[in-house]
């Protein structure tokens, strides 16, 4: 049965999915809802005060076929979730289907979702393998892990080019992209965390199902392609959520006695990352990064206020400039490959002519080769027997590799395109230990008495 929305006939599934200003997309991701061989379900769109035209286009083209929610004003995505699964929950739906608005799903994602939580009645969310929409065969992730050593997040396989994945993997928690959630497990363990805004929540959601018992998992035989990062980047919106949300998750759930621990790495993260940013001349970044430090010190929540999002600066593009000049590239690996794959992939988008080679140091030449199809690759050691090829080593950030940068490398370049490739550049990278060390010396102290407070006001 396949009725509209409103028919008293109870279905199984609501399937929600909130958006903002991507009106081209989100068509796209409910005209592949309406494909999907899973029938059972009522479909919910959030549009979070959007100024594109989005919610007249889908009330113009889907009609009564989609509940549409209309907020008044921009709630974030945790807030537009909120909004539609409580209106969801008003009803006796089994499971909620959370979709961003920028997901085209394979026909059979949600019945892939649904049989796996109706066969595992002690998992509270099922996710997607996610595959980039650019690159149909790259994966995205398929869950990921926390890690709670070092503080970040590690998503499963990122970067990689689907060769065979496992079925299924426990994780700490699966992108809100496309999850499936046990309604059950909902009223348990209770919403997302609506002041987050936008980022961690679905991290948060994760851990708190686990913490009340539920296992998390992502599920590879659902499948669907996510755009992520539609749009080009215009301010510094994304890195104040990143920032903010991030510490306030760590110092609210690490392990008390790690919390010192935490400290450490957080501020060596702020440090690098503001030291970066005046290399890069990206000062209005630095500005953000400070000011969301700040504002999750102190417990600060919710929509960003003003002064905190700034525009984003326009300056030289030393990535750009420097493979523009080189014909022919030897690319050193490192162990995150899909730095490798961004790094390569944008070589050829600034010069398609360029000839890109790719040197294995932390892969397999044979694996580098399923992994790169069609390209060019040779073992660590040959890249310095090129002796007309610019030989580029890519790392994770450039400043950390500080006191291993290897005369026989032209340039260093890391995940985010900053390089070093001058006698300047690398004297700046020497200097980041010096100037680390000057600022723990004066500021940590008080930043580490401000974790410590903000974690007992949490406790």
């Amino acid at each position: 049965y396949t009725g509209t929305p409103g028919d008293l006939m109870k279905k199984e599934v609501a399937i929600i999915i909130c958006n903002f200003n991507k009106k081209e997309y989100v068509l796209q991701c409910i005209d592949s809802v309406f494909n999907l061989s899973f029938k059972d379900y009522d479909l919910y769109v959030v549009d979070n005060a959007s100024s594109d035209g989005s919610a007249e286009a889908i009330e113009a083209v889907y009609g009564n076929r989609v509940i549409l929610i209309k907020n008044k004003e921009n709630t974030g995505g945790s807030g537009g979730f909120n909004t539609g699964m409580k209106e969801a929950l008003k009803k006796d739906y089994r499971y909620l289907y959370l979709l961003d608005n920028d997901i085209i799903l394979h026909e059979n994602a949600l019945t892939e979702l649904y049989d796996y939580l109706e066969s595992h009645q002690n998992v509270g969310i099922a996710g997607s393998l996610l595959y980039s929409m650019d690159n149909p065969t790259e994966i995205q992730e398929l869950g990921a892990k926390i890690d709670w050593d070092n503080f970040i997040i590690k998503p499963n396989l990122k970067g990689s080019i689907d060769l065979g994945v496992p079925k299924e993997l426990e994780c700490d928690y699966v992108p809100a992209c496309s999850m499936l959630v046990r309604t059950e497990a909902i009223k348990k363990v209770g919403l997302m965390e609506e002041t987050n805004f936008i980022y961690w929540d679905d991290i948060e959601w994760g851990h708190r199902m686990k913490l009340h018992g539920y296992k998390v998992m992502a599920c590879s035989g659902s499948k669907v392609w996510h755009k992520m990062g539609a749009a080009r980047k215009v301010n510094t919106f994304n890195t104040y959520y990143f920032w903010r949300n991030k510490i306030h998750f760590f110092v609210k759930y690490s392990d008390v006695n790690h919390i010192r621990q935490l400290a450490d790495c957080i501020f060596y993260e702020a440090v690098l990352a503001v030291y970066s940013c005046n290399y890069t001349q990206k000062y209005n970044s630095a500005r953000t990064i400070i000011t969301a430090i700040e504002d999750a010190l102190a417990n600060i929540r919710g929509k960003a206020g003003e002064g905190r999002i700034f525009e984003l600066e326009t300056v030289e593009d030393r990535f750009e400039n420097l493979m523009n000049n080189s014909p022919k590239v030897i690319l050193i690996d490192n162990e995150n490959l899909k730095i490798v794959r961004d790094i390569a992939t944008r070589i050829q988008m600034v010069n398609e002519s360029t000839e890109l080679i790719i040197a294995g140091k932390f892969h397999q030449v044979t694996y580098l080769r399923q992994q790169f199809p069609g390209q060019k690759i040779i073992q660590y050691q040959a890249a310095f027997e090129n002796k007309d090829g610019l030989i580029c080593q890519s790392c994770a950030h450039i400043f950390n590799l500080a006191d291993e940068l290897d005369g026989r490398v032209n340039a260093y370049i890391d995940g985010y395109f900053n390089i070093i490739a001058s006698k300047e550049d690398r004297e700046y990278a020497k200097n980041f230990q010096r100037t680390y060390k000057l600022f723990k010396n004066i500021y940590y102290p008080i930043f580490l008495e401000k974790v410590l407070r903000l974690r007992e006001q949490m406790a």
